[in-house]
Protein backbone atom coordinates (compact mmCIF):
# COMPACT_ATOMS: atom_id res chain seq x y z
CA UNK A 1 0.00 0.00 0.00
CA UNK A 2 1.55 3.50 -0.96
CA UNK A 3 2.27 5.83 2.03
CA UNK A 4 0.27 8.89 0.62
CA UNK A 5 -1.47 9.03 3.44
CA UNK A 6 1.16 9.14 6.12
CA UNK A 7 2.66 12.26 7.22
CA UNK A 8 6.20 12.65 7.33
CA UNK A 9 8.18 15.47 9.71
CA UNK A 10 11.84 16.31 10.66
CA UNK A 11 13.35 14.60 13.33
CA UNK A 12 13.98 16.60 16.23
CA UNK A 13 17.79 15.15 17.76
CA UNK A 14 17.87 15.09 21.59
CA UNK A 15 22.03 14.72 22.56
CA UNK A 16 21.87 12.75 25.76
CA UNK A 17 25.53 12.91 27.79
CA UNK A 18 25.48 10.56 30.47
CA UNK A 19 27.35 8.52 32.98
CA UNK A 20 27.30 4.45 32.84
CA UNK A 21 25.38 3.82 35.75
CA UNK A 22 22.99 1.01 36.52
CA UNK A 23 19.48 1.28 38.68
CA UNK A 24 18.30 -1.48 40.46
CA UNK A 25 16.57 -4.47 39.47
CA UNK A 26 12.63 -4.34 39.08
CA UNK A 27 9.72 -6.82 39.45
CA UNK A 28 9.05 -9.31 36.77
CA UNK A 29 5.65 -9.60 37.37
CA UNK A 30 4.90 -5.84 36.63
CA UNK A 31 1.61 -7.00 34.92
CA UNK A 32 0.07 -7.63 38.32
CA UNK A 33 0.69 -3.88 39.15
CA UNK A 34 -2.65 -1.06 38.78
CA UNK A 35 -2.27 -0.24 35.40
CA UNK A 36 -1.97 3.55 36.26
CA UNK A 37 0.15 3.04 39.26
CA UNK A 38 2.48 6.36 39.25
CA UNK A 39 5.04 4.98 41.25
CA UNK A 40 5.57 2.37 38.07
CA UNK A 41 4.64 4.34 35.12
CA UNK A 42 6.70 7.42 35.85
CA UNK A 43 10.03 5.64 36.41
CA UNK A 44 12.72 5.92 33.79
CA UNK A 45 14.28 3.15 31.81
CA UNK A 46 17.84 3.02 31.52
CA UNK A 47 19.64 1.64 28.19
CA UNK A 48 23.88 2.04 28.68
CA UNK A 49 26.04 0.23 25.80
CA UNK A 50 29.02 -0.74 25.09
CA UNK A 51 30.81 -0.58 21.44
CA UNK A 52 33.65 -3.26 20.87
CA UNK A 53 35.57 -3.10 17.45
CA UNK A 54 34.51 0.75 16.80
CA UNK A 55 37.91 1.35 14.51
CA UNK A 56 35.73 -1.01 11.76
CA UNK A 57 33.76 2.22 11.79
CA UNK A 58 35.95 5.16 13.67
CA UNK A 59 33.38 8.08 12.05
CA UNK A 60 29.82 6.45 13.89
CA UNK A 61 30.26 9.05 16.30
CA UNK A 62 26.56 9.04 18.34
CA UNK A 63 24.09 5.92 18.57
CA UNK A 64 20.22 6.04 18.39
CA UNK A 65 17.19 5.00 19.41
CA UNK A 66 13.55 5.54 17.86
CA UNK A 67 10.13 5.44 19.82
CA UNK A 68 7.58 4.99 18.03
CA UNK A 69 4.80 7.43 18.49
CA UNK A 70 2.33 8.60 15.65
CA UNK A 71 5.15 9.51 13.30
CA UNK A 72 8.71 7.44 13.53
CA UNK A 73 11.00 10.59 13.41
CA UNK A 74 10.09 13.06 16.66
CA UNK A 75 10.51 10.41 18.36
CA UNK A 76 14.67 9.93 18.52
CA UNK A 77 16.91 9.97 21.19
CA UNK A 78 20.84 10.09 20.31
CA UNK A 79 24.01 9.42 22.28
CA UNK A 80 26.91 10.64 21.59
CA UNK A 81 29.74 7.54 21.99
CA UNK A 82 32.26 8.11 24.73
CA UNK A 83 35.03 5.99 25.09
CA UNK A 84 33.32 3.48 23.08
CA UNK A 85 30.04 4.06 25.67
CA UNK A 86 26.81 5.18 25.17
CA UNK A 87 23.60 5.89 27.04
CA UNK A 88 19.82 7.15 26.98
CA UNK A 89 17.56 7.61 29.90
CA UNK A 90 13.70 7.25 28.89
CA UNK A 91 10.26 7.52 30.29
CA UNK A 92 8.41 4.28 28.70
CA UNK A 93 5.18 4.72 30.75
CA UNK A 94 4.45 1.63 29.89
CA UNK A 95 6.31 -1.81 28.81
CA UNK A 96 6.74 -0.92 24.74
CA UNK A 97 9.33 -1.50 22.12
CA UNK A 98 11.61 0.40 20.29
CA UNK A 99 14.30 0.22 18.13
CA UNK A 100 18.36 1.08 17.88
CA UNK A 101 18.40 0.74 13.81
CA UNK A 102 21.10 -0.52 12.29
CA UNK A 103 21.75 -2.75 14.93
CA UNK A 104 18.20 -4.11 16.87
CA UNK A 105 14.94 -3.86 15.42
CA UNK A 106 13.62 -5.25 18.37
CA UNK A 107 14.01 -3.74 21.84
CA UNK A 108 11.03 -3.92 24.93
CA UNK A 109 11.84 -1.06 27.18
CA UNK A 110 9.48 -1.28 30.77
CA UNK A 111 9.40 1.52 33.55
CA UNK A 112 12.65 0.96 36.01
CA UNK A 113 14.50 -1.23 33.32
CA UNK A 114 18.06 -1.21 33.15
CA UNK A 115 19.40 -2.61 29.78
CA UNK A 116 23.00 -2.84 28.61
CA UNK A 117 23.95 -3.57 25.18
CA UNK A 118 26.49 -4.76 23.90
CA UNK A 119 27.53 -3.87 20.20
CA UNK A 120 30.02 -5.43 18.15
CA UNK A 121 31.28 -3.02 14.80
CA UNK A 122 32.95 -5.91 13.04
CA UNK A 123 29.79 -8.42 13.01
CA UNK A 124 26.47 -6.02 13.47
CA UNK A 125 24.45 -8.73 14.03
CA UNK A 126 25.92 -10.00 17.29
CA UNK A 127 24.31 -7.90 19.60
CA UNK A 128 23.85 -9.30 23.42
CA UNK A 129 22.12 -7.86 26.50
CA UNK A 130 22.68 -7.85 30.41
CA UNK A 131 20.46 -5.87 33.20
CA UNK A 132 16.85 -6.22 34.08
CA UNK A 133 15.51 -5.89 30.74
CA UNK A 134 17.86 -8.62 28.97
CA UNK A 135 15.51 -11.78 29.43
CA UNK A 136 12.65 -9.82 27.57
CA UNK A 137 14.86 -8.11 24.54
CA UNK A 138 16.66 -11.73 24.05
CA UNK A 139 13.27 -13.68 23.63
CA UNK A 140 11.94 -10.32 21.85
CA UNK A 141 14.22 -11.03 19.08
CA UNK A 142 13.92 -14.79 19.25
CA UNK A 143 10.03 -14.02 18.41
CA UNK A 144 10.50 -12.23 15.35
CA UNK A 145 13.68 -14.28 13.99
CA UNK A 146 11.95 -17.39 14.60
CA UNK A 147 8.06 -17.21 15.26
CA UNK A 148 7.23 -14.46 13.77
CA UNK A 149 8.14 -12.51 10.04
CA UNK A 150 5.31 -9.31 10.50
CA UNK A 151 6.12 -8.67 6.78
CA UNK A 152 4.46 -11.87 5.69
CA UNK A 153 0.19 -10.61 5.28
CA UNK A 154 -1.40 -10.94 2.13
CA UNK A 155 -1.50 -9.06 -0.39
CA UNK A 156 -4.51 -6.78 -1.23
CA UNK A 157 -3.69 -7.54 -4.91
CA UNK A 158 -4.04 -11.16 -4.81
CA UNK A 159 -8.11 -10.87 -3.91
CA UNK A 160 -11.05 -9.68 -5.87
CA UNK A 161 -13.11 -8.41 -3.72
CA UNK A 162 -12.89 -7.30 0.06
CA UNK A 163 -14.70 -10.05 1.49
CA UNK A 164 -11.81 -13.23 -0.04
CA UNK A 165 -9.25 -10.31 1.37
CA UNK A 166 -10.86 -10.58 4.92
CA UNK A 167 -10.93 -14.20 4.52
CA UNK A 168 -7.11 -14.70 3.52
CA UNK A 169 -5.91 -12.16 6.30
CA UNK A 170 -7.78 -13.39 9.10
CA UNK A 171 -6.37 -17.27 7.94
CA UNK A 172 -2.99 -15.29 8.06
CA UNK A 173 -4.02 -13.73 11.57
CA UNK A 174 -4.88 -17.57 12.88
CA UNK A 175 -1.40 -18.92 11.58
CA UNK A 176 0.76 -15.97 13.42
CA UNK A 177 -1.53 -16.71 16.58
CA UNK A 178 -0.68 -20.04 16.66
CA UNK A 179 2.92 -19.26 16.09
CA UNK A 180 2.83 -17.48 19.20
CA UNK A 181 1.40 -20.05 21.19
CA UNK A 182 4.48 -22.21 20.41
CA UNK A 183 6.75 -19.15 21.73
CA UNK A 184 4.68 -18.90 24.53
CA UNK A 185 4.95 -22.78 25.22
CA UNK A 186 8.62 -22.67 24.23
CA UNK A 187 10.17 -19.94 25.67
CA UNK A 188 8.09 -19.21 28.69
CA UNK A 189 8.26 -14.97 28.52
CA UNK A 190 7.05 -12.50 30.93
CA UNK A 191 3.35 -11.65 31.09
CA UNK A 192 4.56 -8.50 29.53
CA UNK A 193 6.37 -9.34 26.41
CA UNK A 194 3.31 -11.78 26.18
CA UNK A 195 1.12 -9.08 25.88
CA UNK A 196 3.47 -7.14 23.53
CA UNK A 197 3.59 -10.03 21.61
CA UNK A 198 0.06 -10.60 21.38
CA UNK A 199 -1.08 -6.99 20.80
CA UNK A 200 2.37 -6.74 18.16
CA UNK A 201 0.36 -9.34 15.98
CA UNK A 202 -3.21 -8.42 16.25
CA UNK A 203 -2.73 -4.85 15.56
CA UNK A 204 -0.89 -5.42 12.32
CA UNK A 205 -3.85 -7.45 11.49
CA UNK A 206 -6.26 -4.71 11.87
CA UNK A 207 -3.86 -2.30 10.10
CA UNK A 208 -3.60 -3.97 7.02
CA UNK A 209 -7.70 -4.66 6.82
CA UNK A 210 -8.36 -1.25 7.34
CA UNK A 211 -5.69 -0.39 4.89
CA UNK A 212 -6.76 -3.32 2.28
CA UNK A 213 -10.99 -1.90 2.81
CA UNK A 214 -9.83 1.11 1.90
CA UNK A 215 -8.68 0.01 -1.42
CA UNK A 216 -11.18 -1.86 -1.93
CA UNK A 217 -13.37 0.91 -1.15
CA UNK A 218 -11.58 3.05 -3.64
CA UNK A 219 -12.63 0.47 -6.07
CA UNK A 220 -16.31 1.14 -5.19
CA UNK A 221 -16.83 -1.83 -3.30
CA UNK A 222 -18.99 -1.38 0.10
CA UNK A 223 -17.01 -2.28 3.20
CA UNK A 224 -18.35 -0.62 5.95
CA UNK A 225 -19.97 -3.82 7.45
CA UNK A 226 -16.59 -5.63 7.34
CA UNK A 227 -14.71 -3.39 10.27
CA UNK A 228 -16.05 -2.14 13.39
CA UNK A 229 -14.11 0.04 15.76
CA UNK A 230 -15.46 -1.85 18.30
CA UNK A 231 -13.63 -5.06 17.41
CA UNK A 232 -9.96 -3.13 18.38
CA UNK A 233 -10.95 -1.28 21.44
CA UNK A 234 -9.36 -4.62 23.64
CA UNK A 235 -5.60 -3.51 22.07
CA UNK A 236 -5.94 -0.49 23.67
CA UNK A 237 -4.78 -0.62 27.54
CA UNK A 238 -2.03 1.54 29.40
CA UNK A 239 -0.86 -2.22 30.36
CA UNK A 240 1.62 -2.11 27.07
CA UNK A 241 1.48 -0.46 24.34
CA UNK A 242 3.76 -2.27 21.28
CA UNK A 243 4.99 0.69 18.80
CA UNK A 244 2.51 -0.61 16.36
CA UNK A 245 -0.63 0.60 17.85
CA UNK A 246 0.22 4.52 17.00
CA UNK A 247 -0.37 3.51 13.18
CA UNK A 248 -3.15 1.76 13.68
CA UNK A 249 -4.68 4.20 15.99
CA UNK A 250 -4.10 6.53 12.76
CA UNK A 251 -5.35 4.24 10.07
CA UNK A 252 -8.68 3.75 12.34
CA UNK A 253 -8.80 7.93 11.87
CA UNK A 254 -8.31 7.38 7.81
CA UNK A 255 -11.08 4.83 8.41
CA UNK A 256 -13.91 6.97 10.22
CA UNK A 257 -13.31 10.02 7.76
CA UNK A 258 -13.42 7.91 4.62
CA UNK A 259 -16.80 5.94 5.89
CA UNK A 260 -18.69 9.14 6.08
CA UNK A 261 -20.03 11.44 3.43
CA UNK A 262 -16.95 13.59 2.07
CA UNK A 263 -18.60 17.28 2.81
CA UNK A 264 -19.15 15.65 6.31
CA UNK A 265 -15.70 14.69 6.32
CA UNK A 266 -14.51 17.92 5.27
CA UNK A 267 -16.38 20.06 7.61
CA UNK A 268 -15.04 17.94 10.90
CA UNK A 269 -11.15 18.52 9.67
CA UNK A 270 -12.22 22.37 9.37
CA UNK A 271 -13.88 22.34 12.93
CA UNK A 272 -11.95 20.30 16.06
CA UNK A 273 -14.61 21.27 18.14
CA UNK A 274 -16.83 19.42 16.08
CA UNK A 275 -14.10 16.65 15.34
CA UNK A 276 -13.87 16.02 19.31
CA UNK A 277 -17.62 15.83 19.67
CA UNK A 278 -17.44 13.12 16.70
CA UNK A 279 -14.70 11.30 18.25
CA UNK A 280 -16.45 11.36 21.55
CA UNK A 281 -18.92 9.02 20.17
CA UNK A 282 -16.34 6.23 18.04
CA UNK A 283 -15.42 4.63 21.49
CA UNK A 284 -15.92 4.07 25.34
CA UNK A 285 -12.21 2.86 25.28
CA UNK A 286 -10.66 5.61 27.37
CA UNK A 287 -6.85 5.09 25.69
CA UNK A 288 -8.04 4.78 22.12
CA UNK A 289 -10.52 7.64 22.35
CA UNK A 290 -7.19 9.28 23.60
CA UNK A 291 -5.05 7.81 20.68
CA UNK A 292 -7.63 8.69 18.02
CA UNK A 293 -7.54 12.45 19.22
CA UNK A 294 -3.60 12.51 19.90
CA UNK A 295 -3.75 11.83 16.09
CA UNK A 296 -5.50 14.67 14.95
CA UNK A 297 -3.68 16.99 17.16
CA UNK A 298 -0.41 15.60 16.20
CA UNK A 299 -1.29 16.50 12.65
CA UNK A 300 -1.50 19.97 13.37
CA UNK A 301 1.87 19.74 14.57
CA UNK A 302 3.15 17.85 11.61
CA UNK A 303 2.04 20.91 9.24
CA UNK A 304 3.45 23.58 11.73
CA UNK A 305 0.35 24.84 12.24
CA UNK A 306 0.84 25.80 16.51
CA UNK A 307 -1.41 28.68 16.33
CA UNK A 308 -4.07 26.58 15.23
CA UNK A 309 -3.09 23.57 18.36
CA UNK A 310 -2.95 27.05 20.78
CA UNK A 311 -6.66 27.79 19.63
CA UNK A 312 -7.46 24.23 20.60
CA UNK A 313 -5.23 23.52 23.58
CA UNK A 314 -8.52 23.02 25.77
CA UNK A 315 -9.95 20.62 24.32
CA UNK A 316 -6.60 18.54 24.50
CA UNK A 317 -5.68 18.98 28.15
CA UNK A 318 -9.62 18.15 28.90
CA UNK A 319 -9.49 15.06 26.84
CA UNK A 320 -5.65 13.88 26.69
CA UNK A 321 -4.32 12.97 30.27
CA UNK A 322 -2.48 9.62 29.48
CA UNK A 323 0.88 10.41 30.17
CA UNK A 324 2.49 8.97 26.93
CA UNK A 325 0.49 10.96 24.97
CA UNK A 326 -0.01 14.36 26.71
CA UNK A 327 3.79 14.77 27.36
CA UNK A 328 4.79 13.68 23.83
CA UNK A 329 2.56 16.27 21.98
CA UNK A 330 3.48 18.80 24.32
CA UNK A 331 7.06 18.49 24.17
CA UNK A 332 6.41 18.36 19.95
CA UNK A 333 3.95 21.59 20.12
CA UNK A 334 7.16 23.31 22.54
CA UNK A 335 9.51 22.43 19.71
CA UNK A 336 7.06 23.30 16.34
CA UNK A 337 6.34 26.86 18.34
CA UNK A 338 9.75 27.38 18.96
CA UNK A 339 10.60 26.53 15.13
CA UNK A 340 7.86 28.74 13.74
CA UNK A 341 9.45 31.75 16.10
CA UNK A 342 13.43 31.17 14.85
CA UNK A 343 13.33 28.65 11.88
CA UNK A 344 16.89 29.30 10.85
CA UNK A 345 18.25 27.21 14.11
CA UNK A 346 16.12 23.88 12.93
CA UNK A 347 17.08 24.98 9.32
CA UNK A 348 20.56 25.08 9.64
CA UNK A 349 20.60 21.55 11.77
CA UNK A 350 18.58 20.01 8.76
CA UNK A 351 21.24 21.73 6.61
CA UNK A 352 24.58 20.80 8.45
CA UNK A 353 24.03 17.95 9.99
CA UNK A 354 26.73 16.43 8.04
CA UNK A 355 29.33 18.80 9.44
CA UNK A 356 30.95 17.43 13.07
CA UNK A 357 29.99 19.06 15.99
CA UNK A 358 32.09 19.43 18.97
CA UNK A 359 33.99 16.24 20.19
CA UNK A 360 33.41 14.91 16.74
CA UNK A 361 35.77 13.58 13.98
CA UNK A 362 36.86 16.49 11.88
CA UNK A 363 36.53 14.01 8.89
CA UNK A 364 32.80 13.24 9.04
CA UNK A 365 31.72 11.90 5.62
CA UNK A 366 29.94 14.89 3.50
CA UNK A 367 26.11 14.09 2.97
CA UNK A 368 25.56 14.21 -1.19
CA UNK A 369 22.00 14.78 -0.60
CA UNK A 370 22.38 17.79 1.66
CA UNK A 371 25.56 18.50 -0.37
CA UNK A 372 22.59 19.03 -3.43
CA UNK A 373 19.99 20.82 -1.13
CA UNK A 374 22.68 23.49 -0.34
CA UNK A 375 23.49 23.65 -3.58
CA UNK A 376 20.15 24.36 -4.95
CA UNK A 377 19.78 26.93 -1.90
CA UNK A 378 23.14 28.56 -3.11
CA UNK A 379 21.72 29.44 -6.68
CA UNK A 380 18.63 31.30 -5.16
CA UNK A 381 19.33 34.84 -6.67
CA UNK A 382 16.89 36.18 -3.92
CA UNK A 383 13.95 33.82 -4.71
CA UNK A 384 11.71 31.57 -2.60
CA UNK A 385 12.08 28.18 -3.54
CA UNK A 386 9.20 25.38 -3.08
CA UNK A 387 11.13 21.68 -3.57
CA UNK A 388 8.57 18.72 -4.06
CA UNK A 389 10.32 15.65 -2.85
CA UNK A 390 8.40 12.62 -5.07
CA UNK A 391 8.98 10.13 -7.17
CA UNK A 392 7.55 8.87 -10.81
CA UNK A 393 5.79 5.72 -9.58
CA UNK A 394 4.18 7.27 -6.80
CA UNK A 395 0.39 7.52 -7.33
CA UNK A 396 0.28 10.73 -4.91
CA UNK A 397 3.17 12.19 -6.91
CA UNK A 398 1.44 11.97 -10.10
CA UNK A 399 -1.73 13.34 -8.51
CA UNK A 400 -0.22 16.16 -7.78
CA UNK A 401 1.58 17.22 -10.83
CA UNK A 402 -1.22 19.14 -12.69
CA UNK A 403 -1.88 21.47 -9.68
CA UNK A 404 2.63 22.03 -9.82
CA UNK A 405 2.64 22.77 -13.08
CA UNK A 406 -0.72 25.31 -12.78
CA UNK A 407 0.90 26.76 -9.88
CA UNK A 408 4.40 26.73 -11.79
CA UNK A 409 2.70 28.96 -14.54
CA UNK A 410 1.10 30.95 -12.51
CA UNK A 411 4.40 32.31 -10.20
CA UNK A 412 6.54 31.93 -13.25
CA UNK A 413 7.24 35.53 -13.41
CA UNK A 414 7.91 36.53 -9.97
CA UNK A 415 10.46 35.49 -7.22
CA UNK A 416 9.79 31.83 -7.03
CA UNK A 417 11.34 28.27 -8.22
CA UNK A 418 9.76 25.71 -8.34
CA UNK A 419 11.95 22.56 -7.92
CA UNK A 420 11.83 18.81 -8.20
CA UNK A 421 13.69 16.19 -6.35
CA UNK A 422 12.72 12.68 -7.51
CA UNK A 423 14.03 9.78 -5.89
CA UNK A 424 13.77 7.45 -8.89
CA UNK A 425 17.39 7.81 -11.32
CA UNK A 426 16.36 9.04 -14.88
CA UNK A 427 19.72 8.66 -17.71
CA UNK A 428 18.65 12.22 -19.19
CA UNK A 429 17.46 14.62 -15.68
CA UNK A 430 14.49 15.16 -17.44
CA UNK A 431 10.74 15.05 -15.34
CA UNK A 432 8.22 12.84 -17.58
CA UNK A 433 5.10 14.82 -16.12
CA UNK A 434 6.76 18.48 -16.11
CA UNK A 435 9.74 19.35 -18.55
CA UNK A 436 9.44 22.96 -18.12
CA UNK A 437 10.52 22.20 -14.27
CA UNK A 438 13.43 22.34 -13.04
CA UNK A 439 13.93 18.73 -11.80
CA UNK A 440 17.18 17.14 -9.88
CA UNK A 441 16.50 12.53 -10.35
CA UNK A 442 18.23 11.73 -7.12
CA UNK A 443 21.34 9.07 -7.22
CA UNK A 444 20.97 6.40 -4.87
CA UNK A 445 23.71 7.82 -2.71
CA UNK A 446 21.66 11.11 -2.76
CA UNK A 447 18.73 9.54 -1.65
CA UNK A 448 20.02 7.50 0.98
CA UNK A 449 21.47 10.71 2.27
CA UNK A 450 18.37 12.33 2.37
CA UNK A 451 16.10 10.03 3.69
CA UNK A 452 17.29 9.32 7.39
CA UNK A 453 16.70 13.08 7.98
CA UNK A 454 13.83 13.74 5.91
CA UNK A 455 12.96 10.35 5.77
CA UNK A 456 11.46 10.82 2.13
CA UNK A 457 11.64 7.24 1.30
CA UNK A 458 8.18 6.68 3.87
CA UNK A 459 5.72 8.77 2.92
CA UNK A 460 5.68 11.13 -0.69
CA UNK A 461 5.23 13.45 -1.80
CA UNK A 462 6.68 16.01 0.89
CA UNK A 463 7.67 19.69 0.05
CA UNK A 464 9.95 21.86 1.50
CA UNK A 465 9.66 25.84 1.50
CA UNK A 466 12.58 27.86 1.59
CA UNK A 467 12.67 31.41 1.86
CA UNK A 468 15.01 34.30 0.22
CA UNK A 469 17.60 33.54 2.82
CA UNK A 470 18.01 29.74 2.44
CA UNK A 471 16.37 29.03 5.25
CA UNK A 472 14.34 25.85 5.67
CA UNK A 473 11.02 28.15 6.87
CA UNK A 474 7.88 25.42 6.36
CA UNK A 475 8.42 21.79 5.33
CA UNK A 476 5.65 18.75 5.11
CA UNK A 477 2.73 16.77 3.04
CA UNK A 478 0.53 19.99 4.03
CA UNK A 479 2.25 22.27 1.32
CA UNK A 480 0.88 19.76 -1.57
CA UNK A 481 0.16 22.27 -4.42
CA UNK A 482 -3.67 21.12 -4.55
CA UNK A 483 -4.16 22.47 -1.15
CA UNK A 484 -5.10 26.41 -1.45
CA UNK A 485 -3.20 27.40 1.73
CA UNK A 486 0.03 26.32 0.21
CA UNK A 487 -0.15 29.42 -2.07
CA UNK A 488 -1.04 31.73 0.72
CA UNK A 489 2.10 30.18 2.37
CA UNK A 490 4.48 31.28 -0.20
CA UNK A 491 2.73 34.49 -0.96
CA UNK A 492 3.93 34.81 2.52
CA UNK A 493 7.67 34.82 2.04
CA UNK A 494 7.42 36.23 -0.93
CA UNK A 495 6.52 39.73 0.40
Amino acid sequence: MENYWRFIDRNKTYIVIMSIFILSSCTTDRMDRQMMDESYYSQAAVITGHIANRDVYPNTNEISITLPFYDRVDSRQTSLIYDDEFGFSVLPYAPRTVSMAPFVDHMVICPGDSIHVELDFAELGKVSFSGTGADNNVKMNEFHLKYYLSHYWPSVNKYNDAKSFKDGLTEQLEYHLSRLEAFIQEKNPSKELEALCRKEIEADYYSNLIQGLLFFKRRGENVSDLFRVKEVAGLFSPDCMPGNLFDLSSDICYWLLHDMDPEEAALLMADYTLLMRFLKKVTSNRILHQMLVTHFYNQMLEANDSERFEKHLKEFNETVTYPLLKLNIRDRYIARKAYKQNPRTLSDAILHADRPREGQDASVKENMGLKLLRDIIAENEDKVIYITIAATWCPGSRCEVPFQQELAEDYRNKPLRVVNLYLDNSSDGTNPFATDIETYHLTDEQRLGLDPILHTGRGIPFYILIDKDGVIVDFGEHLRPSIPETRNIIDRYMK
